[in-house]
Order: C-alpha cells, then structure tokens, then sequence
C-alpha cells in the first residue's frame, strides 16, 4: 500500500509539473496570427512582444522577418511600426513581407502629412516587386488617396495619426481607382472568420474595401462580401463622388485591425479609415 501511495505521489508530482512546463511553454509567431485572426488584438500584440523578448534574439531569417511584420501590424506604436516596416524593406529586401511593409510605410508617410514620401514608397513597391500579390491594393490606396488634406498635416506636427484618414480624390483619379482589379470573391467557410461585426455607432474608424466612380461597381463587391458573410454598406464623404464600400464602425483603430485581419484572410484587399462619422448613405 505504501509503494502505491509513494508512486501515485510521484505521478502526481510530475504531472503537475508538466502541467506547469506547458504553461510555461514559450509564445509562437502562428499562435500570435491565431489571436489575431481570431479578433484577440490585444493578447495577439502582447504575445508577439513576448516572442520577441525571448525567441528574437536566437530567430531563423524568416521569423525575424515574420516578427517584424507581426510586431509591425499589431502594434499601437506608430514610431515602432515604421522601424520594422523599415527593416523588412532595408535589411530583407525581396523577402516575403518586405512588399507589404512598403505600402504600410506609404499609408503611414500619408498619415504623417507626406504624400511624396507615401508615393514614392507605392513607385517603389511596384518597380521592386512587380509580381506583388499586393500590387492592385498598392496602386488603388494611391489613386484614392490624393493630395494629404490639410488637417492631415495639421495633425501631423501633433504627432502620428493612428490610421490614415481617406482624402477626397480628383476627376483624373476616379479612372485610376476604377481600372483596379476588384478583389477575387471570397468562399464561405464554416469557421469564425465571417462572424458579425461589432460596431460602435459614433465610431469614426470603419475598414473601407473599395472606391468605385458607378454604384454597380460598388455593388458587386458589396455582394462579394455578402457571399463571404460579412455585412458592408455604401457610402460617401463630402466632397466626393466616390462610392466607397465599408464595413463597421469602431471606436479606435484597434478595434478596427481585429475584423481587418478576418476580412483580409478571406482574400479582400482592405484598408482603415477614419472618417466613418463624415459619411453620407448612398441612395439605391
């Protein structure tokens, strides 16, 4: 009886200690894009600090460029984004997210007040990566994006704006804008990927899919969406005729980057604005 007694506690002793040992185990760059995709920014952004703090020093190639993306996109420091942004393009040129990084140094010279400094980065991205399967999102942000208002660069002197807010747009660009390739439709899938949306009704952040000079345009992407089980809607800011396809209303850009990480997995080019309030509904 005593020998049974002496091993149970020896199993119990190592089985708690597994236990422990698992809770222990080190974070992982899939289980950060996990918590993202499954709209757990927060614990996603905190997960890959950890990673960086005790697997980033000893990283293969690849995962320091992976981590350099993740940390990138996830993180609310927009001084730290665009120093990772920068090292993808810098130290890893041509590697697997060093095009990405470059349209996210774009959007954020934009945000900053700098549309040279955004447009030379979409050249670059196109004249350095040609067969970039973010080209068409890279050519469609520019030609919606116009010339940096001036609150733009008001704000910028106060500091870096948390997403880039969508300017009005010339005559000459609505051509630009149309001549992008509408997103490849979506398949449905069974999972959480197209789960409602929570929205916030005085949010002034909300992810915008599309900006088309026609209805019928906006609307067949608007039914693609549909078919992928994500709600959008059309609208239109002053001072522009562009019919913009739009899903949410958050109240800050983290809450947007949650649902941006779904709607971008099910194949959608999508970016954050930060005029949802500004909007006006179209009429069909």
């Amino acid at each position: 009886m005593n020998a049974k007694r002496a091993l149970l506690g020896v199993i119990l002793v190592f089985g708690l200690g597994g236990a422990h040992v698992a809770a222990q185990e080190p974070p992982t760059l899939d289980r950060v894009e996990e918590l993202a995709r499954a709209g757990r920014a927060e614990e996603a952004r905190v997960m890959v600090g950890q990673w960086w703090r005790s697997a980033g020093p000893r990283a293969s190639r690849r995962d320091t460029q992976r981590g350099l993306w993740l940390r990138g996109q996830l993180t609310s420091d927009a001084a730290q984004a665009v120093l990772d942004f920068n090292r993808l393009v810098v130290e890893y040129p041509g590697g697997p997210w060093s095009d990405m990084a470059l349209l996210r140094l774009a959007q954020a010279a934009y945000a900053a007040g700098d549309s040279a400094g955004a447009a030379g980065h979409v050249e670059r991205l196109l004249r350095e990566y040609p067969a970039s399967a973010v080209r068409a999102e890279a050519e469609a942000w520019l030609a919606t994006a116009g010339p940096v208002p001036a609150a733009a660069g008001a704000a910028a002197e106060a500091g870096p704006a948390e997403a880039p807010a969508k300017p009005e747009v010339t005559p000459a660009e609505r051509a630009r804008a149309d001549s992008a390739p509408a997103p490849a439709p979506a398949t449905p899938a069974a999972d959480s990927a197209a789960a409602p949306v929570a929205e916030s009704a005085a949010g002034e952040f909300t992810i915008q899919l599309g900006a088309f000079s026609t209805v019928a345009r906006a609307e067949s992407l608007l039914r693609q969406l549909a078919d992928a089980g994500f709600e959008a809607r059309l609208a239109r800011v002053p001072g522009s005729d562009l019919v913009r396809v739009r899903l949410g209303r958050f109240d800050s850009a983290v809450g947007a980057e949650a649902i941006l990480w779904r709607v971008r997995d099910r194949g959608f080019t999508a970016t954050i604005a930060r005029d949802a309030h500004r909007e006006e509904p179209v009429v069909r």
